[in-house]
């Protein structure tokens, strides 16, 4: 890629970040490309099964324990330039000097990074990057990405690989020769994988769901990184449901006043029906007491006629 088109990437990546949609850091993971995500996250583990976890045990198995470890230090060494930079980017001054101290020591008297003296001189390792410069700028996180090969990431993050990869990696401006390139590329994929080993094996045994595991621990980190420690940090919950959860409570409420009113409904007429009874029997009961009497008037009226009958 000529020299001149780098620059033109990085602000492009940079302008594209500005859009990356705000999620605070106690908020959801944002993540409305779920379905491509799982994809993707298949994809990429179907070929970690078939290619590079197989290649990661066998680098594992035929390495010396120093010899895997002193690899890991030396692109430990090359990220320090990537960590340095974000430092004075996010004012972080005296880390900066330290992060400076502990890359120049690693790399002269640690030959190249390979050995680590400087955690032994007291010297911190930490870990910065431009994704994690962009939230302490205040840029959002944006959706939550599954990228092809890559593995979990999201816009900021994204956009801030880009960056890094035109800007602060020492291995694209330090080496010309693309098959060197490669390699050194490929060998530190490896060696990461292998470190990763048995975290893979937690995640694949351990998860019901492994990429919603992966997704969260991932979002997770990556704000516990950005915001160190400055502002509370967790995985809330989605409030998708909470719209459903209300319908169902409104529902449940209406159907109550609903029952409520039937009953109502029913006392109304039952009280109106047992005042039509009560009004019906009174009615026939004046009407049989109306008959009883006339039964009586006419008994007496007959008895009276007896008694004169029998004077007679």
């Amino acid at each position: 890629m000529p020299i001149i088109s780098r620059p033109v990437v990085t602000l492009l990546a940079v302008l594209g970040l500005a859009g990356c949609a705000s999620n605070p850091p106690t908020g959801p993971v944002h993540d409305p490309y779920e379905n491509i995500n799982r994809k993707i996250y298949s994809f990429n583990n179907s070929l970690d099964n078939a290619i590079l976890k197989p290649l990661a045990k066998g680098y594992r198995f035929i390495l010396p324990d120093i010899v895997e470890t002193g690899i890991g230090n030396f692109f430990s060494n090359l990220d320090d330039v990537t960590v340095i930079t974000n430092d004075l980017l996010q004012g972080k001054f005296r880390q900066a000097g330290s992060d400076t101290g502990r890359f120049l020591y690693n790399s002269t008297a640690g030959l190249l990074g390979i050995m680590d003296v400087s955690t032994r001189a007291g010297m911190v390792k930490h870990n910065e990057s431009f994704g994690q410069t962009f939230g302490v700028w205040g840029m959002g996180e944006g959706p939550f990405l599954m990228l092809p090969l890559l593995g979990p990431s999201n816009g900021r993050a994204s956009t801030g690989t880009v960056v890094e990869a035109f800007t602060t990696s020492v291995e694209r401006f330090a080496i010309d020769d693309p098959a060197t390139d490669i390699g050194l590329t490929a060998l530190e994929v490896v060696a990461l994988r292998a470190r990763l080993l048995s975290a893979g094996n937690l995640l694949n045994s351990a998860a019901l769901d492994p990429y919603l595991l992966l997704r969260d621990f991932w979002v997770q980190q990556h704000r516990t990184a950005t915001w160190d420690g400055k502002r509370e940090v967790r995985i809330g919950n989605a409030d998708s449901g909470s719209d459903d959860l209300d319908d169902l409570d409104e529902l449940d409420r209406l159907d109550s006043l609903d029952d409520g009113d039937e009953l109502d409904e029913l006392d109304r007429l039952d009280a109106l029906d047992q005042t039509d009874e009560l009004d019906e029997l009174d009615r026939l009961d004046a009407l049989d007491q109306i008959d009883e009497l006339d039964e009586l008037d006419r008994l007496d009226a007959l008895d009276e006629a007896n008694d004169t009958n029998e004077t007679d």
